[in-house]
């Protein structure tokens, strides 16, 4: 009696580890080249020829023409600071200072609960490059006062070196 044929099926499991590997190659790859910040809409920042990629962002402050921004989420006109005297001994953005006070306080929460080592601090600054001095400065000192003293700017890179 001749042997019956088994009929063959496809190997899934072999596949199937073929692609997770493939899938996390390409998500390792995308998350090492791709974009970390996002620009606000209306954000024009200023060249550099700096070439130090930022690394993880945990908080982005980008201040626009006319909005102060938290994570892409409007927090108060830019009008605000403008408005502070620039005499001012120390010029605090209310609204910025209140969004940032809950932002620093979520924080402290995930550090109770283990999610990180300890409170980073750090903030990455989006300014237009047509915005005034004495905003960038008022924006920057509401950051300090809160706790958010590890600033970085963020620029956009220049072709061509100088």
């Amino acid at each position: 009696m001749p042997k019956r044929k088994r009929r063959e099926s496809l190997m899934l499991t072999s596949m199937m580890d073929m692609f997770t590997i493939i899938l996390v190659f390409l998500l390792k790859m995308y998350s090492a080249e791709g974009s970390v910040l996002t620009n606000a809409d209306n954000l024009v920042l200023p060249n550099s020829i700096s070439k130090k990629k930022p690394k993880e962002v945990s908080l982005q402050v980008a201040v626009t023409g006319d909005m102060i921004l938290v994570d892409n989420q409007p927090v108060a006109p830019t009008e605000d600071a403008r408005r502070i005297p620039n005499d001012e001994p120390n010029p605090i953005v209310a609204k910025l200072e209140e969004k940032l006070a809950g932002c620093y306080a979520q924080e402290q929460e995930m550090v109770k609960m283990g999610a990180l080592n300890q409170i980073m601090g750090k903030v990455v600054v989006q300014m237009d490059k047509n915005i005034e001095f004495d905003v960038l400065f008022k924006v920057m000192n509401t950051c300090g006062s809160v706790g958010y003293n590890k600033m970085n700017f963020a620029v956009m890179e220049r072709e061509g070196g100088l």
